[in-house]
């Protein structure tokens, strides 16, 4: 009878410690497919803005909000979107952390480092964190400046 008990016994531990870990697992998949959707729509948001305050080349040579553009709804080029933190938490997002980060790259030495503004190409990040994760959701994007035909 002890025997058996004990057999019992330990088949319940293993039983519950199984589902502790599905439980676990279960709340990460739904952060980060969470994650996935809120990085999703903060990219395709900066995307919907044209690649630059001017028109035509050259490009501006600095990169950031632009002065009287103090909230994103007044922004109106990608690099606006330079160095923000994004708060959801009133949207059902609470414990999520947005930033994002906007470079220009010459394609011609590396698409991954950062060069000085005035560039065809500008480089979208966007990070998605939370504490459920164990590493944060990255978005990248390679955006070009170009002309359109006269």
């Amino acid at each position: 009878m002890i025997i058996g008990l004990s057999i019992v016994s330990i088949a319940i531990v293993g039983v519950l410690l199984a589902q502790g870990n599905y439980t676990r697992s279960a709340a990460q998949t739904e952060v980060g497919i969470r994650a996935v959707s809120l990085g999703n729509y903060v990219m395709h948001t900066i995307r919907m803005h044209r690649y630059d305050e001017k028109t035509n080349v050259p490009w501006s040579t600095t990169l950031g909000a632009d002065t009287g553009e103090s909230t994103s709804a007044a922004y109106d080029d990608i690099d606006d979107y330079a160095g923000a933190s994004w708060d959801f938490s009133g949207e059902g997002y609470a414990g999520f952390t947005v930033q994002t980060r906007i470079f220009a790259v010459d394609l011609t030495t590396n698409w991954m480092d950062s060069v000085t503004a005035g560039t065809n190409y500008k480089r979208i990040i966007v990070s998605v964190k939370h504490d459920a994760l164990d590493n944060p959701v990255v978005f990248s994007s390679l955006y070009a400046g170009i002309v359109p035909f006269e």
